[in-house]
């Protein structure tokens, strides 16, 4: 099939140009249905958490996971004429397109294959959507993510774990600190504690990072209630259970409150994989020296792992425009990503025939 970079840029501003925060997924389900009907996917849903899946073929079944969720905050979308820019662009907009026409383009080439792509809900939260696909029994042999990894091939994404902290104190006027008592220093001095001990910079280490603060009313009074949000990063072999434990108990010794949010495993898997050995091949085939690639963050992949083992992120874009006000991706790496893909498929349908 013959696609341009014009008809790919025109068809990725209609997605970005639909805002769609955690929450609001909904708003795009007819523009996505669009778009697979023109490019010949036989069956489009919306499932019960509003995941919008399409599909085509029969046999052995692959999923093209991306998630159609944006952080908030509008921006400007535009193309000119190289590069889209525009919320979701890059995270994950653009590689969730990359995958539609890799589908589409691997279409006529591919035997015994049942074919999925599946835009999913509330990434940026709580991986619902994949969740909910785990929970509901969904099974695939082989899993893509769409993350941009600026078409490097991820194998590993660290845990999270997200918390909300809250203290309270006496309060007490600020020009003797030393009487009264602030529930902003309780925090502060546990999250001074937790820094010193998840103090990393690297994939390797455990991060931490204050993401929300909030005290006080009045200049001259000490806060009596304060509240912050912390989140941890962590690398296999590291667990969630482990570091939960360590917070509540660091959160004892500060007489501050925790709460968990979300809690994420981290996910490695096997270079040897089936998914990751085609993707290989794939960048091979298309000009592109293979990377592999361990990301900081998280994904849908941490979860969906659980389905198989023959996982892998991959992506057109870099994602260290995500969630930023200069989100935006080459639209030649975006039909780069795509004909890389169709590569694997095509390499795992010779497989699967075998």
């Amino acid at each position: 099939m013959l696609v341009d970079v014009d008809q790919i840029a025109e068809l990725l501003l209609k997605l970005v140009k639909t805002y769609t925060p955690s929450g609001r997924e909904s708003e795009l389900h007819d523009v996505l249905s669009e778009i697979v009907e023109e490019f010949g996917y036989e069956e489009r849903y919306v499932d019960g958490v509003g995941n919008f899946i399409a599909s085509y073929g029969d046999g052995t079944p692959i999923l093209l996971a991306s998630h159609i969720d944006t952080v908030p905050g509008k921006l400007d979308a535009y193309f000119d004429g190289e590069r889209v820019y525009g919320r979701g662009a890059v995270d994950a907009k653009g590689p969730l397109l990359s995958y539609i026409l890799a589908g589409a383009i691997a279409r006529e080439k591919v035997e015994g294959l049942k074919i999925y792509v599946a835009g999913l809900v509330r990434e940026e939260v709580d991986g619902l959507g994949a969740r909910h696909l785990i929970d509901s029994g969904f099974k695939a042999n082989h899993i893509l993510i769409g993350e941009p990894t600026n078409l490097g091939i991820a194998i590993a994404y660290r845990g999270s774990v997200t918390c909300r902290i809250m203290a309270k104190a006496r309060g007490g006027h600020s020009s003797a600190p030393y009487i009264g008592e602030s529930a902003l220093d309780k925090i502060l001095d546990f999250l001074m504690r937790v820094r010193g001990r998840y103090g990393g910079s690297s994939y390797d280490e455990i991060t931490s990072a204050v993401t929300v603060l909030r005290a006080g009313d009045w200049p001259g009074n000490l806060p009596e209630e304060a509240s912050a949000h912390l989140n941890i990063r962590f690398p296999k072999p590291h667990e969630p259970d482990e570091l939960i434990a360590e917070l509540k108990a660091l959160s004892k010794n500060y007489d501050v409150e925790l709460d968990i949010v979300d809690s994420t495993p981290p996910v490695e898997v096997s270079i040897n994989s089936p998914i990751v050995r085609a993707m290989i091949r794939g960048c091979l085939r298309n000009g592109i020296k293979p990377r592999i690639v361990k990301k900081t963050g998280t994904s849908d992949m941490n979860l969906l792992a659980k389905i198989t083992k023959s996982i892998a992120a991959f992506g057109p874009g870099d994602s260290k425009l995500a969630h930023t006000r200069s989100e935006s991706i080459n639209v030649k790496d975006l039909l780069k990503a795509s004909e890389i893909i169709a590569s694997a498929l095509i390499e795992l349908s010779r497989k699967s025939s075998h």
